[in-house]
């Protein structure tokens, strides 16, 4: 994740580093961009989405796709292996093998032995009692946001958070989630804005 609320650091720092960029469906939020000059400056950016009054709505991009998930990233996917037999993709293929092997020296500090307890060590003990197969869903607040900048996700579909939404989605999402999918281990997270709902 990125932008300057529920951000991993290895997740700006990934995109800081991007000059031709592909986003589906991103809003582009000032919590993402920040200042949408320095966001754009020296970077060229394709933009797709599904409904096109969202493209150039926060930012003008380079190219605009109106589209569908599936049949753009199907297109992306074939021009891609085109590139590849081409040998036009080296530059990418090196740049995303450092940003990946930055996500290990830019994971946020966790590891806390202060007295009382620091948030940060709670959600280091979270990870390592839940383990990879646990499927997480948040409410809205600042658990949501700390949760999301804490807790380690290793599957898809299994960070279940509430967006926008209001207070309770924790309680419900959770039981839609188990009802989904009863084998799936699920931790909804509470904070106290969501206890005076």
């Amino acid at each position: 994740m990125v932008g300057l609320q529920t951000a991993h650091r290895y997740g700006n720092g990934n995109v800081a580093g991007v000059r031709h960029g592909v986003w589906y469906r991103n809003r582009f939020a000032n919590r993402h961009t920040g200042s949408v000059e320095k966001y754009t400056e020296g970077r060229k950016i394709v933009h797709i989405d599904i409904e096109p009054t969202q493209i150039g709505r926060v930012l003008c991009p380079d190219l605009g796709i109106v589209s569908d998930a599936k049949a753009a990233l199907t297109l992306l996917v074939e021009v891609r292996r085109k590139c590849k037999k081409q040998g036009v993709c080296h530059a990418v293929k090196s740049g995303l093998l450092s940003a990946s092997s930055a996500n290990v020296l830019w994971l946020r500090k966790t590891h806390f032995d202060n007295v009382p307890v620091k948030p940060q060590r709670v959600y280091e003990e979270m990870n390592k009692a839940f383990g990879r197969d646990v499927c997480y869903v948040t409410t809205i607040g600042l658990s949501q946001i700390a949760a999301a900048q804490m807790l380690h996700v290793f599957k898809d579909r299994h960070w279940i958070n509430c967006g926008q939404a209001g207070r309770g989605l924790d309680h419900s999402g959770g039981a839609g989630v188990c009802a989904a999918d009863p084998e799936r281990k699920v931790v909804a997270i509470s904070g106290d804005f969501d206890f005076q709902s």
